[in-house]
């Protein structure tokens, strides 16, 4: 009996799981395309196609789905494969992240969540500091591992790293839709890894811009 029940559940589990997975990309695609200010919760059930009661079923309000929307793009990036060289780690990530801004409209809704000017009544302070934590816990990490230079400040570099990616995706949103992003991702590490790698990592470094789309490629087919 004990048996039946949980296979009856499960689906059930399946449906709940997808329905607030359409929530969330239906979220993230319309905060990036009208801000925060400019979605409204029956905008949202609109598009994902689901009643107020199954919204309300997971998430309590729409600051609610705003947080929810910040947590899952930290979430997509623990999939990025580890390496030996953390610096190698560290531009993997921002590839990654540069493809997911491109196709995955959770990432583009929590991109411009952060970066969207006027009041909004949740903290978006939070993600910023949780991609800064990020990036310090990589460096850190090639520190201890003698990949960086002896003056580097990591607490610097991890603030530089995150406020410049979002200025590049935010520049690049506003050009082309962020279609160029991966190449402006390149530009600045080409510019950037040398003033903190020791040489003989930095020659070591890919940062072939299409890392990013064959690394989601690679997941994609491990899942």
């Amino acid at each position: 009996m004990a048996e039946r029940g949980r296979k009856r559940s499960a689906p059930k589990q399946d449906r709940a799981i997808r329905t607030r997975e359409m929530i969330l990309q239906a979220a993230g695609g319309l905060f990036d395309e009208r801000g925060y200010a400019g979605t409204t919760v029956a905008d949202i059930t609109e598009r994902a196609g689901v009643t107020k009661g199954a919204l309300y079923h997971h998430f309590s309000d729409k600051k609610a789905l705003g947080t929810a929307v910040f947590k899952a793009q930290m979430e997509g990036m623990t999939s990025v494969p580890s390496h030996r060289l953390k610096l190698q780690e560290l531009v993997d990530t921002g590839y990654f992240l540069a493809y997911q801004l491109r196709t995955d409209p959770i990432q583009r809704g929590a991109s411009t969540l952060a970066m969207e000017q006027g009041p909004v009544d949740f903290d978006r302070m939070s993600s910023m500091d949780l991609w800064i934590d990020f990036v310090t816990s990589i460096l850190t990490a090639a520190q201890e591992h003698g990949e960086l230079l002896d003056y580097v400040d990591i607490p610097r570099v991890a603030w530089l790293f995150v406020g410049g990616f979002a200025g590049i995706q935010n520049m690049s949103n506003a050009y082309t839709k962020r279609q160029d992003l991966t190449s402006r991702l390149s530009d600045f590490w080409e510019y950037l890894l040398p003033s903190i790698a020791r040489p003989a990592i930095l020659a070591k470094v890919n940062i072939d811009p299409e890392r990013g789309e064959r690394m989601a490629e690679g997941i994609a087919v491990a899942a």
